[in-house]
């Protein structure tokens, strides 16, 4: 398993989901088999939604290489494996040699929170050396960015809570701050309260790992950034 790990700040990413530009070939009830087993289907990768911060599309890297996004589905609740699953999303850009190609190494930026999907592109350049035997691969963890499991508000209510004032001056400013902070966790156990149990740490390593097998790896290959240093080790 390589981890290198960096102990540096990253923002984090907001919450949300949204319709899937690709998909899986797995069903939203799929048993543990076919969650193993599941195809996935990669294309272009669409500009950044909201919820993973907005912006262009991503830059193709050096040799017009294409990000390429996807979905994988993963159990709810792993305890019930054969149970209802939901999507996260996927970002991947491949190896340049393929005939020596060494597996997948997956990226995580920290936050938690942060989208994977829309930040291993805008920082894809600086990367690149890495690319020569590894497929750069990252994910929005589940419950942030275009991966499902939590839905707090939709998009005209993200930009309104991002715009707020995050550094009160006086205490009417700390009071607007604080309620506002109040009202958008309102909104999540309203919307998602059923799906936030499963929205943590241990279970996104556990969708790292599924997503591991799914990649053909035999081993995780790893770079985790700030909160993704505690995600590695677990």
């Amino acid at each position: 398993m390589l981890l290198p790990l960096a102990g540096c700040s990253d923002d984090g990413g907001g919450e949300g989901s949204s319709t899937p530009t690709g998909a899986s070939t797995a069903s939203p009830t799929a048993t543990a088999d076919d969650l193993s087993s599941q195809k996935l289907e990669w294309s272009p990768c669409p500009p950044p939604n909201t919820a993973q911060g907005g912006g262009e599309s991503p830059s193709p890297l050096p040799g017009g290489v294409v990000w390429e996004c996807s979905f994988m589905d993963v159990p709810l609740d792993y305890a019930k494996p054969d149970g209802r699953t939901i999507e996260l999303a996927l970002v991947r850009a491949k190896a340049k040699d393929q005939q020596r190609r060494i597996g997948s190494l997956v990226f995580n930026f920290g936050g938690p929170g942060a989208s994977g999907v829309a930040t291993l592109p805008a920082f894809g350049t600086e990367y690149d050396k890495l690319r020569t035997r590894y497929d750069l691969v990252s994910f929005d963890p589940r419950g942030v960015g275009r991966s499902e499991g939590v839905q707090c508000a939709d998009d005209a209510q993200l930009d309104a809570f991002y715009q707020e004032d995050s550094t009160p001056d006086d205490a009417a400013e700390q009071k607007q701050f604080v309620q506002g902070q109040k009202d958008y966790i309102a909104d999540c156990e309203e919307n998602s309260g059923p799906e936030l149990p499963f929205v943590g740490t241990t279970n996104a390593a556990r969708d790292m790992d599924l997503m591991r097998t799914v990649l053909g790896d035999d081993e995780l290959h790893y770079f985790g950034i700030s909160y993704g240093t505690e995600l590695g080790g677990v």
